[in-house]
């Protein structure tokens, strides 16, 4: 097991014992690891794991190394709005200097539309970079409760098929995060609904069946995530896996997944 894996996916309740054993055992703190070539400190930033960071940065991990993408932790930090770790990095003596597209990023998620289009007059290319570290905004707006900055990101030729939160699309962080404001707004664009991430092998649908079970807060939400999966259905999201799936084995997940509420409107 590797303090990327741990800090990403099986932190727990033990999490930052076992990041100091794995430390204790020769883990290296800035090793890199996957196709942006994170460090721990980025993995424990983007999870907002406060302690485990200040555990990296004091058995010396160098807090101002860049993703392949050219991001900091701290970068990271401030697009997301987690204040605390940006306090505690800024503490830790952070190199605070942000690139125009994570000034567009930060302004756009913090609603300061205004300030995002002075930002695009004067960078005409921070709206769609190329760059997916920089291009995810779209990805982290979408799951938010606000439609202006979707809207606005599709005015402004954001890309639709960006990744974010375990590599979904804008349309999936809609749905998982339950914004059918939002997931309207993208489908009305002409995202895609069949698109199935890397990490879950799932598409939007299944990423709104899912999160009306499992998201936070989602029986109180239940309506919402009503509305985003009879939107997908009847603007044709399938129901089988790509490339064949002939004992439909992908509605019976599902099925499987949706609480009662949510199955009834699936296809029997």
């Amino acid at each position: 097991m590797t303090l990327h894996h741990v800090l990403d996916w099986e932190y727990g309740p033990d999490g930052l014992h076992t990041v100091k054993r794995l430390i204790a055992d020769g883990a290296e703190v800035d090793g890199r690891f996957g196709p942006l070539e994170e460090t721990p400190l980025h993995v424990a930033t983007r999870r907002r794991r406060c302690e485990a960071i200040e555990v990296l940065l004091d058995h010396g991990a160098q807090i101002d190394l860049t993703t392949a993408g050219g991001k900091t932790a701290f970068a990271h930090a401030v697009r997301r709005g987690f204040d605390d770790v940006v306090y505690l990095l800024t503490l830790r003596g952070a190199d605070q200097r942000l690139a125009a597209a994570d000034r567009f990023a930060i302004a756009v998620l913090e609603g300061r539309l205004s300030d995002a289009r002075a930002i695009l007059r004067e960078h005409p290319g921070v709206a769609r970079t190329g760059n997916p570290e920089e291009d995810r905004v779209f990805a982290d707006a979408a799951g938010r409760n606000d439609n202006e900055p979707v809207s606005f990101l599709v005015e402004v030729g954001g890309d639709l098929h960006v990744t974010g939160l375990d590599q979904g699309t804008p349309l999936h962080q809609a749905a998982w995060f339950g914004q059918p404001r939002n997931a309207r707004i993208l489908v009305e664009a002409g995202a895609d609904l069949d698109a199935f991430d890397p990490v879950h092998r799932s598409s939007p649908l299944h990423w709104a069946v899912h999160g009306s079970r499992y998201s936070g807060g989602a029986s109180d939400r239940l309506e919402a995530y009503a509305e985003i999966v009879q939107l997908l259905l009847a603007a044709g999201a399938g129901v089988r896996y790509p490339g064949g799936d002939e004992d439909g084995e992908y509605l019976r997940r599902l099925r499987t997944d949706a609480p009662p509420e949510i199955r009834g409107l699936l296809p029997e």
